[in-house]
């Protein structure tokens, strides 16, 4: 990473109060690490996003596509993630999360905790071709003064991936394209393949009761009615397991009933009306 040095045009952006900042070398983190570290822990947390560039209009014509906007939407999505306190740098199509007073298991946490919102915005996205949807994206983390010793090390170590999730690379579109539904019937080998290509989890257990707050958000009829089985809540984000996790009309239902954002996983059929069954 050499001696790169922190930018002199470094923009800082607001959005209800969370703020980053859009930086044009890493020595911008590096610098801010040195003025907020002393004695303290920090943990960095990094994401990436790569977007197909070129895409078709309605007469063919081949066009070059700025991500720039998408790059932005998603961040603000994630930003009222961390502490208000926490800074977030913004190089590129690359995200920098920097956790004050965090140690590694905290920027491992955290790590976990954006990954799984960011998968979910991306799969329910409507944006009428504003935004571009990604077709990789990946995450590592780091902490200084433990277990990096230098903070250009510290840094470095944050961009080793220990996440990635690849979507269908779009051929030539420019909007973001729902991935195909669930078989009806798919057996104990496909499940696993299709979570993997939707880029969301998969579950072949399901705990036969949820936490008794997750209960309090989901009553019993509407699981039921929606084949949705909640799993836990993670601040204003609630996981639920389901069938098909692109169905849309009970996402929605959901989010209606429980003012939350929904983030779905995917399990089996039968796992599923077992774990509804012991919520009657």
């Amino acid at each position: 990473m050499g001696t790169e040095i922190a930018s002199r045009s470094m923009t800082e952006h607001a959005t209800n109060a969370y703020t980053y900042k859009t930086i044009e070398t890493t020595g911008a983190v590096a610098a801010m690490v040195t003025r907020v570290t002393g004695a303290d822990q920090v943990a960095l947390v990094t994401i990436t996003l790569r977007f197909e560039t070129e895409g078709k209009t309605s007469s063919g014509r081949v066009i070059h596509i700025d991500p720039g906007a998408s790059v932005i939407y998603l961040l603000n999505s994630l930003r009222p993630l961390v502490r208000k306190t926490d800074v977030v740098f913004l190089l590129g199509h690359t995200y920098y999360f920097l956790l004050l007073a965090a140690n590694l298991q905290g920027g491992q946490i955290v790590q976990s905790r954006l990954w799984d919102a960011l998968l979910w915005r991306i799969h329910n996205t409507t944006a009428d071709g504003e935004i571009l949807r990604p077709y990789s994206i990946s995450s590592g983390y780091s902490a200084y003064p433990t277990p990096q010793q230098g903070i250009e090390e510290f840094i470095e170590a944050a961009s080793d991936v220990s996440l990635r999730s690849n979507f269908e690379k779009p051929a030539r579109k420019t909007l973001i394209k729902q991935p195909r539904t669930p078989q009806q019937d798919p057996t104990d080998e496909e499940l696993p393949a299709l979570a993997r290509k939707l880029g969301i989890p998969y579950l072949s257990l399901l705990p036969r009761k949820p936490p008794e707050r997750v209960q309090q958000l989901v009553n019993p009829r509407l699981a039921q009615e929606l084949h949705c089985y909640p799993l836990g809540r993670e601040r204003n984000m609630l996981t639920v397991a389901m069938l098909n996790p692109q169905d849309r009309l009970a996402l929605e239902r959901l989010h209606q009933e429980t003012g939350m954002d929904i983030f779905p996983i995917l399990t089996h059929p039968q796992e599923l009306q077992t774990a509804l069954e012991h919520l009657i």
